[in-house]
């Protein structure tokens, strides 16, 4: 008797005809219980259509509940098309609207069109689109995509340091959108919570704006797809047959970015759809481009209409709008984890030690000598020179000394022991953009923080610190666990640490959400605070960082030999494995204790250590020494000028050194292309 056998075609159509199925029905679940008010089917068709202006129920449902749902379905598709489109343009399966740092730029972007006083001039120039929120997202999703780009020329826009690139262009922008909030906050009162993707709908003018854009976007990606589908096998292909690679590469990025932020500039950022529809739409088969662009837009679709009905029900119990975009890392960081174990990695991405040293090598105690000098200058600053209601005065009264006393030691100890996280994490995974805040050490010790104040209320010092360490050794754990079939290799830790950091800023922003007013009174610490320490915070800082500091010190051979390579240092006899678990749990320890004195700092350890560098100091004591120094006059002066310069109000130390810290690095960087 003859038995039947399904043919692999057949068994790959009931495959996604299963997926569909379960998908509509999920859908249909869920529009059942997001749904604010249950009405008969000929009455749904009529709010969706032409609502009875006498029911309010309809009214709802045709200016608030079915413009959110289409607004999901349009941003969805549009990230996933933008992101479908970068990562087939820069052959990098991890490129995405916010990985690359598009979304920032443009959130930056609409945030400076709110200040500008374009309501004055609408008559004359905001008819034109050159003038809209809109075109200001537009350049500024374009100039993050060029400084990312500029970062990463030197090594040929490699995936992992487009990566890096796209987050330090991300927190870079980041804390001047927030100097921004701090300084306007009448005019950008809710923007925080908007930027994380917010869908809610009062009309249906945002649909109206945004689906011609979309539909323009993708028929020009239609047009050009043909040599897109070229590009897929290799610039050198490419150009042997005519193709005109760099303006092919230009007009598709500046599509995307136009799409990103078109999506932007209506709801804020919505993370990871752009990163992983793509995925999913290659993993369910789509091969040639076309298939790539049209399923990833429809995944993405779905994956944010999903979510969005996932979100509705809650978002009343948490007290205010819970933002979709923030809740979407949820799902997307899992998924960038589970793409990350599945890709294997080209050996040009690993772990290799600089054959070409960009500097000289400089005697050690003249540069220590200047550093330490410009040290005490600051501090003797920092604790005399300063603004009162009198204007700048010079001060030595002892009142004034004792209040500014524990900031300029907790400035100078924060910054040291940043800078020493940040030494130890650049030498073991070789790589100069690798950061506490980067690898998520940071958003782990700060979510852990805001999570005891969520659940517990005020905490004790006592009870912070073992809540920072628990969050900062909890993200090492998760990173060593991620990491290990890989033997910790230095490009799985990083890429494993960007996508918790993601996904814990997310769910910060989440907890922000709810409403919850000890957590609100946070949002000073999350951006980095030295306002209102006390003694007791800087024994703490100083304690725990020398004894921290004499234990690494004592290991910087170890230092030494890993930045030769994997290989040399096992032929040497070390432990690559053991140690990189000693050392990152001395970078985890370090960062909780800035972290829960001063709060979650960016680029201060992602920039000393770089900076000591570049002034010729190579071996790992010598370079440690230098970066303590430097970090501590990067959070000094910092400190000073929040304290200062806008006078009475202070701005957070944190967002000041990210602003003097960032640029410089990506100054450097750029030097160095």
């Amino acid at each position: 008797m003859d038995v039947a056998i399904a043919s692999p075609s057949k068994v790959g159509f009931m495959k996604y005809w299963t997926i569909a199925a379960a998908v509509i029905v999920a859908i249909i679940v869920l529009l059942r219980f997001s749904m604010p008010y249950s009405l008969p089917l000929s009455q749904l068709g009529q709010a969706l259509f032409s609502p009875d202006q006498n029911s309010y129920q309809q009214v709802i449902l045709h200016y608030s509940y079915f413009p959110r749902l289409v607004m999901a379905v349009l941003c969805g598709a549009g990230l996933a098309l933008a992101g479908s489109v970068m990562q087939t343009v820069l052959r990098n399966p991890l490129a995405s609207p916010t990985t690359l740092g598009v979304a920032s730029g443009a959130q930056l972007g609409v945030a400076i069109a709110m200040l500008l006083p374009l309501s004055a001039w609408h008559s004359e120039l905001t008819a034109l689109f050159w003038m809209t929120p809109k075109m200001f997202a537009f350049v500024g999703g374009l100039l993050a995509t060029a400084l990312v780009f500029l970062l990463t020329a030197r090594k040929g826009f490699a995936p992992l340091q487009m990566v890096l690139a796209g987050m330090v262009v991300t927190l870079f922008l980041g804390s001047l959108n927030m100097v921004l909030i701090l300084f306007n906050d009448q005019q950008l009162a809710g923007l925080f919570i908007w930027g994380a993707g917010a869908l809610d709908q009062t009309d249906w003018s945002g649909v109206v704006n945004l689906m011609p854009q979309l539909g323009i976007a993708l028929l020009l990606l239609l047009v050009i797809q043909r040599p897109l589908s070229v590009l897929q096998l290799g610039e050198d292909v490419a150009s042997s047959i005519g193709v005109k690679v760099g303006i092919l590469r230009i007009t598709a990025l500046v599509i995307a970015v136009f799409v990103t932020s078109s999506i932007v500039s209506e709801v804020g950022i919505i993370s990871f759809i752009g990163l992983v529809a793509p995925s999913l739409a290659r993993l369910l088969g789509a091969r040639r481009l076309i298939f790539q662009l049209l399923l990833s837009t429809l995944v993405g679709a779905v994956l944010l209409l999903l979510t969005d009905l996932i979100v509705m029900p809650f978002a009343g119990i948490a007290g205010e709008l819970l933002p979709t975009g923030a809740v979407t890392a949820l799902i997307g960081a899992p998924c960038l984890l589970w793409l990350l174990n599945q890709k294997s990695w080209s050996n040009t991405q690993k772990f290799q030690p600089d054959s070409e040293p960009q500097f000289s090598e400089q005697r050690f105690l003249p540069v220590f000598a200047i550093a330490v000098i410009v040290l005490a200058l600051l501090a003797f600053v920092s604790l005399f020179l300063g603004q009162s209601q009198l204007g700048w005065q010079v001060n030595f009264s002892a009142n004034v000394l004792d209040l500014r006393s524990p900031r300029v030691l907790v400035a100078i100890f924060a910054g040291s022991a940043l800078a020493l996280a940040g030494s130890i994490i650049q030498r073991i995974t070789g790589n100069p953009m690798s950061s506490p805040e980067v690898i998520g050490i940071s958003s782990g010790a700060a979510f852990a923080l805001v999570l005891g104040v969520l659940l517990f209320g005020s905490v004790t010092r006592f009870e912070q610190l073992l809540l920072g360490s628990g969050g900062a050794l909890f993200i090492m754990f998760m990173v060593w666990w991620f990491s290990r079939k890989s033997q910790l290799s230095p490009v799985k830790m990083l890429l494993t640490g960007v996508a918790l950091s993601a996904l814990l800023d997310s769910l910060i922003r989440i907890s922000l959400a709810s409403g919850n007013e000890q957590v609100k009174a946070l949002l000073a610490w999350l951006s980095g605070s030295t306002y209102l320490v006390a003694w007791s915070d800087s024994l703490l800082l100083i304690v725990g960082t020398v004894l921290l500091a004499t234990g690494l010190f004592a290991c910087h051979r170890w230092l030494d030999l890993m930045a030769l390579g994997n290989i040399t240092a096992s032929a040497l006899g070390l432990n690559t494995y053991r140690v990189r678990q000693c050392l990152m749990l001395f970078a985890s320890m370090l960062t909780a204790l800035a972290v829960i004195v001063v709060g979650p700092l960016s680029f201060v350890g992602l920039l000393a250590p770089h900076m000591a560098k570049s002034m010729g100091q190579y071996s790992a004591r010598h370079q440690m020494l230098l970066s303590c120094v430097i970090g501590s006059n990067i959070m000094l002066l910092a400190d000073w000028l929040g304290r200062n310069i806008w006078f009475p109000w202070q701005v957070p130390a944190g967002l000041l050194a990210s602003l003097i810290g960032g640029g410089y690095f990506i100054y450097l960087l750029r030097k160095q292309s």
